[in-house]
């Protein structure tokens, strides 16, 4: 009797000891997922594979852990939260329930993938342009952009370039800037600034009268901040200019003030020329208006005081078809 009961002790004690083994296998063959606090993801949607640690998985089982969808991914430059509950009812729904050990916080920030996109890349963006448009008459110039906030894009190979063709002038300068990742536009940015150019420019050297043609005393030259962009920084060639507009003296000359002096001036006498067939007629007459080269102006004939149309194909020579 005493037997039998060491027989049965020494089975239940054999018992305990393989449950208890077999038990402590089966905790330790189950799979650990680990997912961090923060992590980032590269596309645009969101899968266990691409932010968390397996650890223990079968073979086979890896691929379709892998694949499980965890939603969305963010936008760039904004953040979502994945939860803890969420991913257990996703690996509880893909048949895997009591088979993990899940390791991670109760909610995990996600953010996009990307780089920064700076105000100091915007800004050499549109140094270089200016520098490619600059003119040559330019002494020095200087953009001082109001400041921009920094931005994340998509990673890629980054290029910044103008929506379209800037005017380039002094004072505020407004762009679009259209940012452009491995080829594909990814957004336009609007960019404002102020644009500062020095460049020699003329002054009037004493009061001009109106039509007055532009000589050497009529002028000197200074380097000055711009103002408007239409000052003239490019050289006159004198005696062939003329104002348009009585000036002052010591006024910056705009493009607006001054034109070429014309071929035939109003009231000055002109050589007219008539040609048909055999028929050449010479005589002089009277402009009625300033023309230059190609106009069509008003002359009258002091004969018979009589006026017609006629080109102007010369310094004081006009002729009728």
């Amino acid at each position: 009797m005493k037997k039998v009961k060491l027989l049965v002790c020494l089975l239940w004690c054999g018992w305990l000891v393989f449950g208890f083994s077999s038990a402590g296998r089966a905790e330790q063959e189950k799979m650990v997922i680990t997912v961090p606090a923060e992590i980032e993801v590269a596309a645009e949607k969101v899968y266990l594979g691409q932010i968390a640690l397996l650890e223990g998985v079968p073979p086979g089982v890896r691929e379709q852990l892998d694949q499980i969808y965890l939603g969305p991914a963010p936008r760039y430059a904004e953040t979502t939260w994945l939860y803890r509950t969420n991913l257990q009812y996703a690996l509880d729904r893909s048949g895997f329930s009591g088979k993990y050990e899940l390791q991670m916080p109760a909610k995990v920030k996600v953010t996009r993938t990307g780089q920064p996109l700076t105000m100091e890349m915007l800004q050499a963006a549109m140094e270089a342009y200016i520098t490619e448009k600059a003119s040559p008459y330019w002494t020095e110039w200087r953009l001082e952009p109001n400041r921009l906030a920094e931005r994340i894009i998509p990673q890629g190979k980054l290029e910044i370039r103008p929506d379209g063709e800037l005017q380039i002038k002094p004072g505020l300068l407004t762009a679009r800037l259209r940012i452009i990742v491995d080829g594909k536009v990814f957004t336009t940015i609007p960019v404002t600034g102020r644009l500062f150019i020095q460049a020699p420019v003329y002054i009037s050297a004493k009061r001009l009268a109106r039509h007055e043609v532009l000589t050497a005393d009529s002028l000197r030259r200074a380097i000055q901040e711009l103002k408007t962009g239409q000052e003239i920084i490019t050289p006159l060639a004198l005696e062939q200019f003329r104002t348009v507009r009585e000036i002052p003296a010591g006024r910056v000359l705009s493009v607006t003030d001054l034109q070429p002096v014309p071929l035939v001036e109003k009231g000055s006498k002109v050589r007219l020329l008539f040609e048909q067939q055999s028929i050449r007629l010479e005589l002089y007459v009277q402009a009625e208006e300033d023309g230059w080269l190609g106009d069509q102006i008003i002359v009258t004939n002091p004969g018979s005081n009589r006026q017609l149309k006629a080109t102007v194909i010369g310094p004081g020579l006009v002729e009728v078809e």
